[in-house]
């Protein structure tokens, strides 16, 4: 079985290390999936050993939240409270009244238990599963400032207590949290949207009345009510009004589109204007947001090399701090005997080294530029795909360069008559070019009489006693009688709108491109030349695709696939990147790394959000590693000798900045 869970609660990298290795560790936990940027936590588990109710109830444990058993967050109150007790322990610092140390011991007591809670919680989290996170960096270093706070003012230790350092800590460190998770949560807006589908109301019309339901209560040929403002829960067909639409949250694309009767109507879109009575075509689970949510989420719990690489070093790098706050104690301490200017130097290393900017430097950016990605129209099922180049991209011609829909451009007859039989054939077959010629005949206004016991046979085309409507040397498709040519059809498959400009973009970033076809030789290179694509290859065949793949990367080269069919399947997932288009075969879209959700136009789109986002990832690398080459220096005391030194509290507003700076660095647009 399956659990998917939101937890909130985990504020870095480690702090989902934490809760994956704990759960794995429970008897009957299979596999674990933890996305610290969605705040999802995915689980496969033998129900036969533990249940859901167990595998929250551990979760909690660990001092993170399972917000479906939870009430309202109240992380504003609590910081609001931490800063007025902070204030007023900042004011009687210069209020040297008979009780002001006594007010500022209680007030710091205060912010550290109101404050310091959630902390506490993940710190011992953290121990338990024996990684360290940033909670239990900054659990230690405000824990470490009290206690000698606390025990200078009782006298037990020489020296001046400093209470506003452990309260400010805590303070500054929730405030960066806050801003964090705010910022966060704007950024990953769009994933909130579809994964919050399921709690949406449907109208639904029974026996006369209108009834309001859950999406997950909405069966096949339920009619459904649709209104202004409303958003359609289940994929469904119009059966009478008009409604504009707007299906960004699906395709990315903004501007309302206008539905009549008998049209599709897909989950997730929102009705902008308009009235409707719609039947359900698909329950919830089938329809296209829930399973457009499920992608995304399977998409988040997958992680690149690139992230896994600072998974590790982030983890290891909590071991290493608390190593050199423990050596920078010991050396203060032998150079100036004085056990609190040892011990501030020693909590400014441990606050200020926290990797939490390390942590989401490149986890954060990825989500953000997988979400930007998906609402501009392009799914990347792989995160991984944002971190591969491609070199040599094949393109499938027909359905992806072209539109797939051929239309009839011209027609010889050598017997009147000829094109009445074959438009009357043409009804018994669904091939694109007996559909083109049925359309020709309709809009040419051609009668055709009945054309009854028509068989089609795979291969050769459709059958009628003596007739043969099927393919021609000459041309696509020819009327043959008792082997006599009677007529002949030419067709015509259009390029679809955006390739050219595709085509040109891709050949400025140097890639080599490569059509396939199985199509004839001469509309294959007149196909080619009219793009700009120096390199073809005609009637290929399924296996000859996969065959100039392997060829290619047996050369060193990175190779892409774009297709649309299921002959496009086997060379897809040999490649390196593959690209489907979402109008193609469902095998297709299984096989790709990355579903074109607004056609072949998207495929510039997605080069361009994976350069912005691996740009992203740099940025914040730089950043996190350059904080902390300047950071532990200073904190450590090395300049403190030229006036330069950093108290505590500041470090952990440096600290909290600096991961905020991650954050609004991988949101920007």
């Amino acid at each position: 079985m399956r659990l998917s869970l939101k937890v909130s609660g985990m504020t870095c990298v480690n702090c989902a290390k934490s809760v994956e290795l704990s759960l794995k560790r429970l008897k009957g936990v299979q596999e674990v999936s933890v996305s610290l940027e969605a705040g999802r936590v995915w689980v496969e588990f033998a129900e036969d050993y533990i249940d859901p109710e167990r595998i929250r109830a551990h979760i909690e444990s660990l001092g993170y939240r399972v917000e479906e058993l939870q009430s309202r967050d109240r992380s504003l109150e609590v910081l609001t409270l931490c800063w007025l007790l902070s204030l007023t322990l900042m004011t009687l610092m210069f209020w040297h009244g008979p009780f002001s140390l006594e007010l500022q011991a209680l007030l710091a007591i205060a912010v550290q238990g109101v404050g310091g809670y959630s902390l506490y919680r993940g710190a011992l989290g953290a121990l338990r599963t024996r990684v360290g996170n940033m909670d239990l960096l900054v659990a230690l270093g405000s824990t470490s400032a009290l206690a000698y706070s606390l025990l200078s003012f009782w006298g037990l230790l020489p020296g001046e207590p400093f209470f506003e350092t452990s309260a400010f800590l805590v303070t500054f460190v929730r405030t960066g949290k806050f801003l964090e998770e705010w910022v966060r949560a704007r950024a990953l807006k769009s994933l909130r949207e579809l994964l919050s589908l399921q709690t949406l109301k449907a109208r639904v019309l029974k026996e006369g009345r209108e009834e309001e339901k859950s999406p997950q209560e909405v069966f096949v040929g339920d009619i459904l009510l649709l209104r202004t403002g409303d958003v359609v829960p289940v994929d469904c067909v119009l059966l009478e009004g008009s409604l504009e639409v707007e299906e960004s949250l699906l395709t990315g694309e903004s501007t309302p589109v206008k539905k009549g009767q008998g049209d599709r109507l897909l989950s997730g879109s929102s009705v902008v204007s308009g009235f409707g009575r719609a039947r359900a075509e698909k329950t919830f689970l089938g329809s296209s947001a829930n399973l457009l949510a499920k992608l995304v989420e399977e998409t988040l719990s997958k992680k690149p090399r690139l992230q896994r690489l600072a998974d590790q070093l982030s983890h290891h790098f909590v071991q290493v701090v608390l190593l050199l706050s423990v050596a920078v104690f010991l050396l203060w301490y032998l150079k100036t005997g004085e056990v609190r200017t040892a011990l501030n130097f020693a909590l400014s290393v441990l606050v200020v080294s926290c990797p939490c900017a390390f942590g989401i430097a490149v986890p954060l950016a990825l989500t953000v530029g997988l979400l930007r990605a998906q609402r501009r129209g392009v799914l990347i099922k792989d995160p991984s795909a944002v971190e591969k180049s491609v070199q040599v991209l094949l393109l499938d011609k027909t359905g992806t360069l072209t539109e797939g829909r051929p239309r009839l451009v011209s027609y010889t007859l050598w017997e009147e008559g000829a094109l009445k039989v074959a438009c009357a054939m043409a009804k018994a077959s669904n091939h694109p070019y007996s559909v083109a010629l049925r359309d020709f005949c309709t809009q040419g206004g051609v009668e055709t009489g009945p054309a009854e016991d028509c068989v089609e046979k795979v291969g050769v085309g459709v059958l009628w006693g003596e007739y043969l409507l099927g393919r021609s040397e000459q041309a696509q498709v020819a009327l043959y009688r008792n082997g006599q040519k009677l007529a002949e059809f030419f067709f015509e498959d259009r390029l679809r709108e955006e390739v050219r400009e595709v085509v040109s973009f891709l050949r400025k970033r140097g890639m080599r491109l490569v059509m396939l076809t199985g199509d004839r030789e001469e509309r294959a290179k007149a196909v080619a030349k009219e793009l700009g694509i120096e390199e073809f290859l005609a009637e290929v065949r399924p296996e000859d695709k996969l065959k100039k793949v392997k060829e290619l990367k047996e050369k060193g080269l990175r190779v892409g696939v774009v297709g649309d069919g299921v002959n496009d399947a086997p060379a897809m997932a040999e490649a390196d990147i593959s690209f489907a288009l979402s109008s193609g075969a469902d095998m297709t879209k299984r096989a790709g790394d990355v579903v074109l959700l607004k056609g072949i136009g998207a495929l510039k789109v997605f080069f361009q959000e994976r350069d912005r986002t691996m740009r992203r990832i740099r940025e914040n690398l730089f950043w996190a590693f350059a904080y902390n080459l300047v950071g532990i220096p200073v904190a450590a005391g090395l300049f403190y000798e030229q006036g330069i030194h950093l108290k505590p509290e500041l470090a952990g507003l440096m600290m909290a900045l600096s991961s905020l700076s991650v954050v609004l660095n991988s949101a920007r647009k």
